[in-house]
């Protein structure tokens, strides 16, 4: 099968056109085969080696997918998607069983392959804060594919979201939300527009940031909120951080990521997934955010089409999600 490939860490550039076998799946496994996946941050990051892949995965690329189910001649059976530690920028891909989710049938293969890492990691970090109907939460990077899921799920649940972004993203998350503070501005003024709207603080913050928010997140968080963080856009190492701040107010700091849960744990969030999030995407109350649906043929000007969607994410120029199907 065809994949992409890299020989070494760096720039978009160091992604190659891969060849190797097709993968035999195990007892648990069906052999999937890949209409269409998406490009993620985690990608970005794993390409210039900046994140670690999980014991036991495969090094390709690609951490969700949409396609077929294939039987042991190579048959059709059903459509289907969700999430993988790798292997998504290929043409096959095995996959566990309980990991399998039936594609809606209102939605294209063209356009599942961007629904599993964001609405599962959304899901996931409801989960984590405990948020019950009236609570607050402030969502970090809110124009990501993540946080616009974040943001439809907490119109669902009835959370009362603010959404952080830059100004030139505002017109896309303003229809889920009118709570918007501008990430462009300085930390003191975005906590003075915090205080507008939720003067007590926030219950929970979804962030992705790290760094470069850390004082906005402890300032904005109430007595006993959380601290859900689950990346590192701008770093983790802070200087002079005093951990009394968080006893001041109770903060509970929740570190999450998915990729590197073990396999019955992502069957149980899949199973959750399925009951409270997938009959909303069925119905068309929750939209998926897609930024760019690209076409792609596996030769090189298929993999200058990855190098040019990587640039345009280490460039922060997407907004939502950018899917690739292959032709």
């Amino acid at each position: 099968m065809k994949h992409v490939t890299q020989q070494e860490y760096g720039s978009p550039q160091v992604l190659k056109l891969g060849e190797s076998d097709i993968p035999k799946p195990l007892e648990n496994q069906s052999l999937i085969e890949i209409k269409s996946t998406s490009i993620n941050r985690a990608d970005t990051l794993q390409r210039q080696g900046l994140y670690a892949i999980p014991k036991g995965s495969t090094s390709i690329l690609g951490l969700e997918f949409a396609g077929y189910e294939l039987d042991e001649n190579g048959n059709r059976i059903r459509k289907v998607m969700s999430i993988l530690p790798g292997g998504g920028y290929s043409q096959f891909v095995v996959v566990n069983k309980d990991h399998l989710i039936d594609v809606p049938a209102n939605i294209p293969l063209e356009i599942a392959g961007g629904i599993c890492e964001v609405y599962l990691t959304a899901y996931l970090l409801f989960k984590l804060s405990d948020l019950r109907k009236g609570d607050s939460c402030l969502i970090y990077a809110a124009a990501s594919g993540v946080g616009q899921a974040a943001l439809q799920l907490s119109n669902i649940f009835g959370i009362n979201a603010i959404a952080s972004c830059s100004k030139g993203k505002v017109d896309a998350i303003k229809k889920y939300t009118k709570n918007i503070i501008i990430r462009d501005e300085s930390i003191d003024e975005q906590f003075k527009q915090l205080q507008t709207l939720f003067p007590q603080g926030v219950n929970a913050i979804f962030d992705c940031i790290g760094k470069q928010n850390y004082k906005l997140t402890v300032d904005s968080l109430a007595i006993d909120g959380k601290w859900i963080l689950y990346g590192l856009i701008t770093g983790g190492l802070i200087e002079n951080f005093n951990l009394g701040s968080l006893l001041q107010k109770r903060i509970s700091l929740i570190n999450t990521t998915l990729r590197s849960r073990p396999d019955d744990f992502k069957k149980n969030l899949i199973a959750e997934f399925k009951q409270y999030v997938l009959p909303y995407i069925a119905n068309g109350d929750i939209e998926i955010p897609v930024d760019s649906i690209t076409k792609i043929k596996w030769d090189q000007n298929g993999i200058n089409e990855f190098i040019r969607l990587h640039t345009e994410m280490d460039q922060n120029k997407n907004v939502g999600k950018q899917i690739v199907v292959f032709e």
